[in-house]
Formats: structure tokens, sequence, C-alpha cells
């Protein structure tokens, strides 16, 4: 009967962590929000503010590539980013430090990450973003990634609306 019950127990356990599907997330998305523990990593003299292009996951490689621009003195300069799975909805990519990049919400229209990033000087800050297709996200959408935010103790005050300043071209 122990067994019977562990067994039960154990099923339901892993029957609700639940990973995102990824497979069909290639394809052109742009950044939409970022919050940070550290403010001042996604802020308009921040290190973190990656504007999103094109998103390309290679299942059978194990990898995902992210396009994007990041201003530099006024001016937008591309970079990509090859991440390497780590599990089915985590990656580890390389931008402004080490990422552990884990997809939290994923839909048509828009996804959400967490990130962990180790910046060079070796600091820790949780970060996460929000990137959709068009150029606004719907309210509901949006409540949702702020619910995400708080759940992960990320104070949304911080939350940064890239919609609004992202004059970069539509691709690298």
């Amino acid at each position: 009967m122990k067994t019977l019950l562990l067994t039960l127990l154990l099923g339901l356990a892993c029957a609700h962590q639940s990973s995102v599907d990824i497979s069909e997330l290639s394809g052109e998305w742009k950044t939409f929000y970022l919050v940070s523990t550290n403010a001042e990593t996604i802020s308009s003299k921040g290190w973190f503010r990656p504007l999103l292009r094109n998103v390309d996951v290679d299942e059978e490689g194990g990898t995902i590539l992210f396009e994007f621009f990041v201003t530099i003195r006024g001016k937008c300069v591309g970079h990509r980013d090859r991440g390497i799975k780590l599990s089915d909805d985590r990656y580890l990519t390389s931008f402004s430090g080490k990422n552990e990049v884990q997809f939290v919400d994923v839909s048509d229209d828009y996804f959400v990450v967490y990130i962990i990033n180790k910046d060079r000087s070796g600091n820790v800050n949780r970060i996460m973003g929000m990137f959709g297709k068009g150029n606004e996200a719907d309210e509901e959408d949006f409540e949702k990634f702020l619910d995400l935010a708080r759940e992960k103790d990320i104070p949304i005050h911080n939350i940064v609306n890239y919609i609004n300043f992202d004059n970069c071209p539509a691709s690298l």
C-alpha cells in the first residue's frame, strides 16, 4: 500500500513539473519588456539591453541562436549569441557574462524568459524578459508576465518598456 501511495505521489509530482515547448519558437521577435533585480542593468545606460530580432531553435543540435541589437553611443550594433541546451527549457548563453536562460511561458504571440546572469565582475542578476510579435503586448499577456516576475521575486517597479524606444533596424 505504501509503495502504491509513493508511486502515485511521485507520478503527480512529475506531472506537475511542466516544461514549455520551444520547438516552434524560431522566427522574428521583438523585445517588449525587461525587468531585473538590478534596475541599473537594464536602464538606458545599462549593459543588458538586447533588442531581439530573431530566434533560431536547432533541436537536433541542441542549440538556440538569438540575433539582436544593442545600442552603443546611440548606434545599433548587431549581435548573435548561441545558447547550448541544458534541458528542455534551459540554455546557457554568453551575452554580457554567463546566462542561464529558462523559457517559462511560450505562446504563438509572445514568450517569457527567466535569466540568471553572472556578469563579468561576478555579480549575479535575475532578469525576466517578455518578447513578442507585432508592436505591443496584449494586456492579459503583460499581466501574466508581471505575475511571473513576482513569482521570481523580481521587483516589478524596475520594469523597462522597450517597445517605445526601439529604433534599430528590423533585422541584422
